[in-house]
């Protein structure tokens, strides 16, 4: 068998509901020289069963199979260190492709000899349909075509593996790889990839499509029945980013971001905490880490660093616009249908110069 041009990564843990559906979407893919890595983390439920039947009937289906459950960051790395292609593609199994998700964006980081493509992502909401709003505005691209890649491009493009192509010839080149014993893993590994990045690729058009369940790390973080405290992981992806960049000589560069991504990250942490104590642990570990890279915060913009003193303040009640707003939503409907109306309106206002620059550029071709 000649070596695929595409391997498709899917970490696969007890998803038997809706794995079938993703393996025949990404067997249907109508760009058809790729390979399929399967991850079985040790899965309870028939994943393994459903796993071994496409394998049977496909031939550039792999599975491969963790000693223990492990957790899909190791599930991921796996899937790296075994994929044969040139670029890679990363698919959860309770998710699927589009049929001209792999044709697409293998031509767009192609075609352009650009180091990463970006397409939208389609929510399917099976729950948390109250983060719509979020969503849009997170997921949304605010970018169109080939862009060379900076601070902002970074900061303003969502940080999912599944909606991007990587060449794998960069992941091994800097060892970038999804951190173990963390959740939030696809942030570090984004921002890793997008740091040492020279130009992305935008590919509007929705692709990727990602289904909202309640049994996920985004719903435990959210969810008030789960008793599981996760959200301090996000300030602990943080710290990991810093080591990179700075082992990488990075630093430097991207300083700014990374204080702008921090901020962001401890908001998150604190926002979705669901202890007090757990909060004090986080402000604590926020100011020990500026202690240490004090030279690098005090580089940082000065509005940037009041923000983060301001979070991190010891006995300092916060609460962000990201909290406050998720409160109004909530309790007046009136706001709520207004802010999606906004939304939509910035989306139709991205589309239209879409479809502006395009008819321009056509004008040139003729």
């Amino acid at each position: 068998m000649k070596t695929p041009k595409i391997s498709i990564i899917v970490p696969v843990y007890n998803t038997e509901k809706y794995l079938e559906h993703c393996l025949d979407s990404l067997i249907n893919q109508s760009f058809k020289d790729i390979e399929i890595i399967c991850i079985d983390d040790c899965s309870t439920d028939k994943s393994n069963d459903i796993l071994r039947k496409y394998s049977k009937q496909n031939q550039n289906i792999r599975i491969l199979k963790t000693e223990r459950n492990s957790g899909i960051s190791i599930a991921r790395n796996l899937g790296i260190d075994q994929a044969k292609a040139e670029y890679i593609l990363f698919c959860d199994s309770d998710d699927y492709f589009d049929e001209e998700m792999c044709a697409k964006m293998y031509q767009a980081i192609s075609d352009h000899d650009t180091d990463l493509a970006i397409c939208e992502i389609n929510i399917i909401y099976q729950a948390h349909r109250d983060m719509k709003i979020s969503d849009d505005n997170y997921y949304a691209l605010k970018y169109s075509g080939l862009q060379g890649v900076n601070e902002n491009l970074i900061f303003f493009t969502d940080l999912a593996p599944t909606n991007k192509i990587f060449k794998k010839s960069l992941i091994n080149e800097y060892c970038i790889r999804f951190p173990e014993n963390l959740h939030y893993e696809d942030a570090y590994f984004c921002s890793a990839y997008f740091c040492i990045s020279k130009t992305a690729y935008y590919v509007n058009e929705r692709l990727y499509n990602y289904i909202r369940h309640d049994n996920s790390v985004m719903s435990d973080t959210w969810s008030e029945k789960s008793d599981k405290d996760i959200a301090i992981d996000h300030l602990y992806i943080a710290f990991r980013l810093f080591d990179f960049l700075n082992q990488n000589h990075l630093i430097n560069e991207y300083n700014e971001l990374f204080w702008r991504l921090f901020e962001s990250f401890e908001i998150f942490a604190i926002n979705n905490s669901k202890s007090k104590a757990q909060v004090k642990v986080i402000k604590e570990s926020a100011r020990n880490f500026i202690n240490e890279h004090q030279q690098h915060f005090d580089q940082a913009n000065a509005t940037v660093r009041e923000n983060i003193r301001h979070i991190s303040a010891k006995n300092r009640f916060y609460l962000s616009p990201v909290r406050l707003k998720k409160t109004v939503m909530r309790f007046m409907p009136t706001y709520r249908y207004a802010t999606e109306n906004i939304q939509r309106l910035r989306t139709l206002k991205v589309k239209n110069k879409q479809l502006l620059d395009k008819i321009h550029e056509g004008f040139k071709e003729s």
